[in-house]
């Protein structure tokens, strides 16, 4: 949560893109920011994925898929606006598959105002090229996010 506090502190917008559910990774923010930082995770955090919906009885009755998983699905939302995220000029990009490295698809951005990172954990030896095509830099067998932590340490936010 280190990486979490420090963005809030400086007031950086986090995005995070996941094909799992929003629920669950709602709950999970919150119990780790509850235990480390604030009882809520702050406003610079905002997820964009699969949302269970319940009928009044609170049996799922449906699953609204975000095949979205790209930041052009942010644009004129009100957390666009709240974090004034057309003044940015970069973007730092943290993902674990080929298609993670699309993430920044339809913003007005240009390929050195982004760096990504590729998180390369099973099939490191077949892989390890296509996601150096991808990515500026690589991380393995499930490395932890210290060389991350280093990076925004280094850069000016």
């Amino acid at each position: 949560m280190e990486i979490f506090e420090l963005l809030a502190r400086e007031n950086v917008p986090v995005l995070i893109f996941s094909a799992g559910l929003y629920d669950v990774i709602h709950a999970v923010l919150n119990k780790e920011y509850a235990k480390t930082i604030a009882k809520m995770p702050p406003k610079n955090v905002h997820v964009i994925s699969n949302m269970m919906r319940f009928d009044e009885t609170t049996r799922l009755w449906a699953l609204m898929e975000r095949l979205n998983k790209n930041a052009s699905a942010l644009v004129e939302t009100d957390f666009w606006k709240q974090c004034q995220l057309e003044k940015r000029h970069n973007i730092l990009l943290l993902g674990d598959s080929l298609g993670d490295s699309n993430m920044a698809n339809g913003l007005d951005f240009k390929e050195d105002e982004i760096v990504r990172i590729g998180f390369l954990n099973d099939g490191i030896e077949q892989k390890l090229d296509m996601y150096l095509q991808r990515f500026d830099v690589v991380l393995t067998n499930d490395s932890s996010l210290l060389p991350v932590e280093l990076l925004l340490h280094q850069i000016q936010l």
